[in-house]
């Protein structure tokens, strides 16, 4: 959900997206740029963590093969083909780069193909479902160092790293993968999506994935929920100050200078991702470790809601940010109006039938006998 909102603000914030608002927002500004920090490192943390589970009662085969099942087949048949070619259209005729209709843009979506995007993955335009590519890439290159923490060789080092984190402020040691990547890939690689963000979000996953391994990690997350908190805060404030009062901003593959600055930037950027983290994995583990029917049908629909949200706000967004009319109206018309129709065609047009599952990376129903 709170992905779907980051989205629904893009419109109004001063930095390029798809599809744009003719006016501004600060607020929307300040609310993407609060959750721009975690958002995504959250998503393969918590991905990390569903491949423990999934690893204990799975081969590696099986597992590999349940990754291409739930990421691959989305990504090359409804994304390739449905969802992505309209998001680009948007794009290129909200940047002037195109003036035609949708049906003689479609063609040319598959003429050129993006090779900078994790070979041999590649595709001609990723837009969000840039996710679903390194979230494979990532259990694939990973599978060996998982299938070796499973292994009983494992128990010392896992038991080392629990018993550092269970520590007072252990859990922040931490931060040293984080800003090392930080520090030292992200001067080299330009633009969105790169090299450097894969090593980054390798390194949440991985952290996700060795959390239920030792129940000293979640005791040490829920201790440090309460100290997080105000540190997210403060370092989210700390980049606040570089970026507006000091016109600060390091733009990846940009270089490191100045070091001094540029080191701050990244470590501050480090400390918000784990303190966000650690606050909201925390917070589930003390106040939400509970089933029920309403989280079940969620957890199920997650993957299928991921992929649809992104065009289905932009075909909204597309008509309403026309609108003469006050910026949260339209937050609120686009949030409203394209959620239901993510549920609805959830609801009735893939939940149902074992074809649409199938292509949405949702396991198959067990018809009755």
């Amino acid at each position: 959900m709170m992905v779907f909102f980051f989205h629904n603000a893009r419109f109004y914030d001063p930095y390029p997206w798809h599809v744009k608002n003719a006016e501004q927002s600060f607020g929307m500004f300040l609310f993407v740029a609060l959750l721009h920090a975690w958002i995504m490192p959250l998503f393969f943390l918590l991905s990390g963590v569903g491949s423990w589970y999934a690893l204990k009662s799975r081969t590696a085969g099986w597992y590999l093969g349940e990754r291409v099942l739930r990421l691959l087949v989305p990504l090359y048949t409804v994304g390739v083909f449905i969802l992505l070619p309209p998001q680009l259209y948007w794009d290129r005729v909200t940047n002037g780069q195109f003036s035609g209709s949708f049906l003689e843009f479609y063609p040319s979506f598959f003429r050129d193909f993006n090779f900078d995007l994790l070979p041999p993955f590649v595709f001609p335009w990723s837009g969000h479902l840039w996710f679903l590519a390194f979230l494979f890439a990532i259990s694939l290159f990973s599978l060996p160092l998982m299938i070796f923490l499973k292994s009983e060789s494992r128990t010392r080092l896992i038991s080392t790293l629990a018993r550092w984190s269970n520590r007072r402020g252990g859990i922040f040691l931490l931060l040293v993968p984080l800003f090392l990547v930080q520090a030292c890939l992200r001067g080299f690689f330009q633009g969105d999506h790169t090299f450097a963000d894969l090593v980054y979000y390798l390194i949440c996953f991985l952290m996700g994935y060795i959390l239920p391994a030792d129940e000293r990690f979640t005791g040490s997350l829920k201790r440090h929920v309460w100290i997080c908190l105000p540190l997210a805060l403060v370092s989210f404030c700390v980049e606040g100050q570089l970026v507006m009062c000091l016109g600060y901003q390091p733009l990846p593959g940009q270089g490191f200078s100045p070091l001094g600055l540029y080191l701050l930037f990244q470590f501050v950027m480090s400390v918000q991702t784990l303190c966000w983290m650690v606050f909201i994995v925390g917070i589930g583990a003390k106040y939400l470790n509970f089933r029920s029917k309403v989280l079940e049908y969620c957890n199920e629909a997650v993957l299928p809601f991921y992929i649809l949200h992104q065009t289905f706000i932009l075909l909204v967004g597309w008509y309403v940010v026309r609108w003469n009319t006050a910026i949260f109206t339209k937050f609120l018309v686009i949030s409203v109006t394209s959620f239901v129709l993510i549920a609805a065609t959830y609801e009735l047009l893939i939940r149902r039938f074992n074809g649409m599952r199938f292509i949405f990376g949702m396991k198959l129903k067990k018809h009755k006998v």
